[in-house]
């Protein structure tokens, strides 16, 4: 019994070293596994003190001779703000007390903050970190960057030719349903080759591959581009081979797919305006059986009251 307890007491010592390990490389490395990840570490800038910074980095009026924002070079910018900020005044005095007071609500998302006196000045371009993009110039530029990926104005899907997919239907003239289903078809035959593959030896060889011109481009770049790297030579199997055909196959099956999601959302609208019109002729339905019931009611009264009433003329 002992020497189980001790066994299991050792290994549970073991899983905490070792989940301590992997904690400890986990927040070295600053890599989140989380399946919800958190949000940039930018948010960590919007406190009410640099937002008030901002304010009074807006309100400040710029002499004739002094050159825009726009102008100047990163660190111009630091410097112009550090000495705005640092200059006497109201408009460029903020209270410690008052600041304190309004961003101990704040105290979760400052912890590095927080040991900063209160009279260090951001060391980031406030103007550039904190005010909204300018929509003229995303426009301008035809899209915009987040986080390293480029949106274009209006949103544009690239075509297969342009992610570098070879194209395995014809573009024009046929019914996307039986395209699905021959792709289907492919995708299953090709999955039963690569079975058969796997029981033979490989025997790689070597195929050319061409290079995919950048379609971010212009064509003269792009024909500069092809000439100094117009491809290059690599090592495949069968097997690869018929690999790379299933992952071609999958992703222009993904590609009709999203083709038909109008035609699916035309549809659907369709269904639903008809089933909204079956509603409403189900409710009428009811209401005119409720009024021919009412109507058979009040003659079967008007008829009651008619014999009552010749009952007593008799009488």
């Amino acid at each position: 019994m002992n020497g189980e307890y001790d066994y299991e007491d050792g290994a549970q010592h073991q899983d905490g070293a070792r989940e301590s390990a992997v904690a400890g490389a986990s927040n070295t490395n600053q890599i989140s596994t989380s399946f919800f990840p958190p949000p940039p570490q930018v948010y960590k800038k919007f406190t009410k003190r640099n937002l008030r910074y901002l304010e009074i980095l807006n309100s400040h009026k710029l002499a004739d001779d002094e050159p825009s924002w726009d102008l100047l070079s990163v660190t111009q910018r630091l410097e112009r703000q550090n000495a705005i900020l640092r200059q006497p005044g109201s408009s460029s005095k903020i209270d410690a007390e008052q600041l304190q007071d309004e961003e101990a609500d704040m105290a979760a998302i400052q912890d590095q903050d927080c040991d900063k006196p209160m009279t260090d000045l951001p060391d980031f371009d406030l103007k550039a970190e904190l005010e909204p993009p300018n929509v003229d110039w995303i426009e301008e530029d035809g899209g915009y960057t987040v986080f390293g990926q480029l949106w274009p104005i209006p949103d544009v899907t690239p075509t297969l030719q342009q992610l570098g997919i070879p194209v395995l239907y014809p573009l024009e003239g046929t019914d996307r349903k039986e395209l699905l289903l021959t792709l289907l078809r492919t995708l299953l035959q090709t999955y039963r080759e690569i079975t058969g593959d796997l029981l033979k030896p490989a025997q790689p060889y070597d195929v050319w591959v061409p290079a995919v011109p950048d379609p971010n481009l212009t064509p003269e770049q792009q024909q500069q581009q092809m000439a100094t790297n117009p491809g290059f030579w690599t090592q495949t199997t069968e097997a690869k081979d018929r690999l790379k055909h299933m992952q071609n196959v999958v992703v222009n099956m993904q590609f009709l797919i999203n083709e038909l999601r109008p035609v699916q959302a035309k549809e659907t609208l369709k269904l639903i305006m008809q089933m909204q019109l079956e509603r409403r002729k189900q409710e009428m339905q009811l209401i005119q059986e409720r009024c021919a019931t009412m109507r058979a009611r009040v003659e079967e009264l008007k008829k009651m009251l008619g014999k009552q009433s010749d009952c007593y003329g008799s009488s």
